[in-house]
């Protein structure tokens, strides 16, 4: 009985996503997707595009920005056994890389993009974007809050610090922290 519920509500979820997507473009589809219950988010992100590996769970309330290409989802690429915490947010401007066994909690920001302005005389300014992938390598931990910043890598097996700033590259089998993040140990 379980199942044929199960069914009925992946049915409701599939029309909610070719329905949001065509009535309000990429954004549409990335806000059923925060929507969904973690049982159907790898299945609906491989979908429009995602590459996902095995043994993954992600929680509800991921958020995607700029869900862009023909496949909205498709600057996304994650391993094998990586978990992804409650409310985390991902800028899909370019490539987010996650390597196998990885984990993001809660509450976590990856961002492939910034804002500028050229000129301090604000008549003359002109808005300007930053733009670079992010990596985050195998067996990293990234705790809750951390904000990584367009360019970051993150090397294999290293840990960032709770509510931490990433904004350059992070060595392999360290453990780092702080706003912006600083070496704090090796592990």
């Amino acid at each position: 009985m379980k199942n044929v519920f199960w069914l009925i509500e992946d049915l409701n979820w599939n029309i909610k996503c070719k329905y949001n997507l065509w009535l309000h473009g990429p954004y549409g589809l990335s806000k059923v997707i925060e929507k969904i219950p973690f049982r159907f988010i790898i299945k609906y992100m491989r979908k429009y595009g995602a590459t996902i590996g095995n043994n993954c769970r992600f929680e509800r309330g991921i958020n995607i920005h700029r869900p862009l290409g023909k496949k909205p989802f498709e600057n996304l690429v994650i391993g094998d056994e990586v978990y992804l915490g409650h409310n985390t947010l991902i800028d899909l401007s370019r490539k987010v890389i996650i390597k196998d066994k990885v984990i993001i909690a809660s509450h976590c920001q990856i961002w492939t993009h910034a804002s500028y302005y050229k000129n301090a005389n604000l008549e003359k300014s002109e808005y300007g974007e930053y733009f670079e992938d992010v990596i985050i390598c195998e067996g990293s931990i990234i705790y809750s809050g951390v904000i990584i910043t367009h360019g970051s890598i993150i090397g294999a097996f290293s840990s960032i610090g709770a509510n931490s700033l990433v904004n350059k590259p992070i060595p392999s089998k360290e453990f780092w922290g702080g706003v912006p993040a600083k070496f704090i140990k090796e592990k």
